[in-house]
């Protein structure tokens, strides 16, 4: 969902968050905290960001002693169920907090300790979308929709078309005159979404017989994919490595920034909305320190620097008055009452759908 860093980089990234603090004797005193996060998901200190992290061990002398990262919501789960892993902050999408609290695999958050939590909105709370139903799990920490970028040159060559013309929905996967030119994401979710809405079914089907609809649609597009991609999306797209690929909204506009040769088409068929939430694992060691941070992460001027830095659209209503007039009138960020009537959430699905989705994007990428 997000960049992905190379090995390299993500360490002396790490490197350089931390070793800032160690000359700060009053950092680790009230104790430690590990963080597992997706791929720059939050401002860094790059690029003339805030450093949230080095923010918030200065004001609470709690130490982020470990801060991983993940490419896709099943890594991090597969991670959490191994039993190998001892996070007190994880940022789950809405069906995948759905699934952790089903399976008793995360903390309730104490809403006492939050002071912040007012600046959420209601509308993308877990209580009103429908992913923490009791509203004790989570804490809405960014949300967005699925589009498509494109790049407007490559388009036209291979064409012969104007780009918005040809560029209109998921059908433009299937066109053969973009063999070895198109991405698709590696996630069996976000691809079975793809083919789904193409075949005019909700994106959180779990009759057998669509699931197996879907899996012939992604067969038959196998030959026309370059590579199943996810993070890696961002330097192949900037550098014109293809035409086109599905991606996350914010993480598009992060895109466009870098290459003015690329577009964005919202899907005409309709797309996916998401809402990635904060949350505790279950045992988590320092759950005191993690409501203390997930705080942290709802005041108005960090939850403004974060969306600065990652361009995901924000659920923080005190955060996005702050935000500039550009960002909060991006229709790509924040989309039409019209687009969004056209968007639809993703549901924790049933154990035995999940199952065959799984073995069936199996199958498909073998």
């Amino acid at each position: 969902m997000k960049k992905l860093l190379s090995i390299f980089i993500a360490c002396c990234l790490t490197a350089s968050l931390f070793s800032g603090c160690a000359g700060d004797s009053e950092v680790g005193k009230n104790g430690t905290l590990k963080i597992f996060n997706w791929g720059e998901y939050m401002s860094d200190g790059t690029d003339a960001s805030r450093n949230v992290i080095r923010e918030f061990e200065r004001e609470t002398g709690i130490k982020v002693e470990a801060y991983d990262t993940y490419d896709s919501n099943e890594q991090m789960y597969a991670k959490l169920k191994s039993g190998s892993s001892d996070y007190d902050i994880i940022f789950p999408s809405d069906y995948m907090i759905s699934r952790l609290i089903d399976e008793d695999m995360v903390e309730k958050i104490d809403f006492d300790k939050l002071e912040n939590y007012g600046n959420i909105m209601d509308e993308y709370k877990g209580d009103v979308y429908g992913y923490d139903p009791t509203n004790e799990y989570s804490v809405p920490y960014t949300w967005g929709t699925v589009g498509i970028v494109y790049n407007k040159k490559m388009v036209e060559k291979l064409t012969g078309q104007p780009a918005d013309e040809v560029v209109k929905g998921w059908s433009v996967f299937w066109d053969e005159r973009f063999k070895d030119n198109m991405f698709m994401f590696i996630n069996s979710r976000d691809s079975f979404m793809i083919a789904e809405k193409l075949l005019g079914y909700s994106l959180n089907e779990t009759d057998p017989d669509r699931l197996k609809q879907a899996a012939s649609k992604l067969r038959e597009q196998k030959p026309y994919v370059q590579a199943y991609v996810m993070d890696e999306m961002f330097d192949k797209m900037e550098n014109g490595e293809a035409a086109l690929s599905p991606a996350y909204a914010g993480d598009i506009i992060t895109m466009m920034d870098y290459n003015e040769e690329l577009g964005y088409c919202f899907p005409e068929e309709g797309t996916n909305i998401f809402v990635d939430v904060v949350a505790i694992p279950k045992g988590a060691k320092n759950k005191e320190n993690a409501e203390k941070f997930i705080d942290f992460l709802c005041r108005a001027d960090i939850a403004k620097a974060n969306i600065e830095y990652i361009s995901y659209s924000t659920p923080n209503r005190a955060a996005y008055e702050k935000l500039d007039e550009d960002l909060r009138e991006s229709e790509i960020a924040y989309p039409s009452k019209e687009r969004l009537e056209r968007c639809e959430a993703f549901v924790n699905l049933s154990p035995e759908a999940t199952e065959q989705m799984e073995n069936l994007w199996t199958e498909i990428r073998k």
